[in-house]
C-alpha cells in the first residue's frame, strides 16, 4: 500500500509539468478569450470596460454575419467530406500490391507537405485569366475569367485547393488504419462468402476503420473551421465577402477594425460550435460501437 502511494506521488510529479503547460498555454488563453468577449476593448487601451453580452448582440446584428456563417458551413462541409472520401479512396488504392506503390504514396501525400501560403499562391496563378484551369475549363465551353475574383467560382475554387491539400493527409491516416486490419479476417470472410471487393469493404474494412474515421472527421472539422492562410492568400475574404469564413472574419474584427471584444465573442462562438460538434461525434462513435 505504501509502495503504491509512493508510485502515485512520483506519477503526479512527472505529470505536473505537462499539467502546468496545458493550463498556461491552453486553458488560460481560452478562458481569457471568453472573459474578453464580455468586455469592450480596442486592442490598445489599458481599460477594458465590462459590456455584458453586448458584443454578442452587435455581432449578430452585423449584416455580414449571416453570410459569414453560411460561408463557414459551405467551406467546412465542402472540404471535410470530399477530402475524407478522396483520402479513403487513395488509401484503398495504394494499400494494394501495385507497382511503384511507395512512389504513389509519396505523390499522394506530397500536396500536404506544401505550405498553404505556397499552395495558395500557386493556385491563384493557375486560376488566373490565362492560367491552367481557365484553359482546361475552356475545353468545356466555360470561360469564368479569374477564378479567385469571380464571386461565383471563388469559394468552390478555394474549397478545391484545400481538399487537394488535405486528401493526402487523410490518405496517410486511413492507410495506417488499413494496415492494422489482419489479413486473416479477410481470409475468414472469404470462406463465409465475402469475396468481392465491395462486400469486403462494406462488411469488414469500413466497420474496422470506425476509430480511424472518427479521428479523421474530428481532425478535419477542426482544421477546416480554423482555415485561414489559404483564404487570406487566395482571396482575402473576397470578392464581395464570398469567401469570408468565421476565422477570417475574426481576424478582420481584431486586426482591421480593432474590435477585440467582438472578435473574442466570435471566437467564443466558434469554440462552442467546434465543442458541440466534437461532443456530438464522440457520442455517436462511442454509443454505437457495434460494427454495421
Amino acid at each position: 500500500m505504501v509502495g503504491q502511494r509512493h508510485l502515485w506521488w512520483w506519477a503526479m510529479l512527472f505529470l505536473l509539468p505537462a499539467v502546468i503547460l496545458t493550463l498556461v498555454f491552453f486553458y488560460y488563453p481560452m478562458g481569457y478569450i471568453v472573459w474578453l468577449s464580455t468586455h469592450h476593448w480596442n486592442g490598445l487601451s489599458t481599460i477594458k470596460p465590462f459590456s455584458g453580452f453586448s458584443e454578442y448582440t452587435h455581432l449578430f446584428q452585423e449584416s455580414i454575419f449571416g453570410q459569414v456563417i453560411r460561408n463557414t458551413v459551405i467551406f467546412v462541409v465542402g472540404t471535410v467530406i470530399p477530402s475524407i472520401v478522396i483520402g479513403l479512396g487513395l488509401a484503398l488504392l495504394v494499400n494494394r500490391p501495385l507497382p511503384f506503390r511507395s512512389l504513389l504514396r509519396g505523390i499522394s501525400f506530397a500536396p500536404y507537405l506544401v505550405s498553404f501560403v505556397s499552395a495558395g499562391l500557386a493556385w491563384v496563378w493557375m486560376g488566373s485569366s490565362n492560367g491552367l484551369f481557365n484553359h482546361l475549363l475552356g475545353f468545356l465551353g466555360l470561360h469564368p475569367g479569374n477564378l479567385v475574383s469571380n464571386p461565383t467560382y471563388a469559394m468552390p475554387y478555394v474549397i478545391a485547393m484545400y481538399t487537394w491539400k488535405m486528401a493526402g493527409y487523410n490518405m496517410v491516416l486511413y492507410l495506417a488504419g488499413l494496415q492494422t486490419i489482419p489479413r486473416e479476417i479477410y481470409e475468414a470472410g472469404a470462406i463465409d462468402g465475402l469475396k468481392d471487393g465491395w462486400t469486403q469493404f462494406r462488411m469488414i474494412t469500413w466497420p474496422l476503420l470506425r476509430e480511424t474515421t472518427f479521428f479523421v472527421i474530428i481532425i478535419n472539422l477542426i482544421f477546416s473551421f480554423r482555415a485561414f492562410s489559404a483564404i487570406y492568400v487566395m482571396t482575402g475574404g473576397g470578392p464581395i465577402h464570398a469567401t469570408t469564413t468565421l476565422v477570417y472574419y475574426i481576424w478582420r474584427l481584431a486586426f482591421v477594425h480593432n474590435s477585440w471584444g467582438q472578435a473574442a465573442a466570435a471566437s467564443t462562438l466558434l469554440l462552442v460550435i467546434v465543442l458541440l460538434l466534437t461532443v456530438g461525434m464522440v457520442r455517436y462513435f462511442t454509443t454505437d460501437a457495434t460494427p454495421h
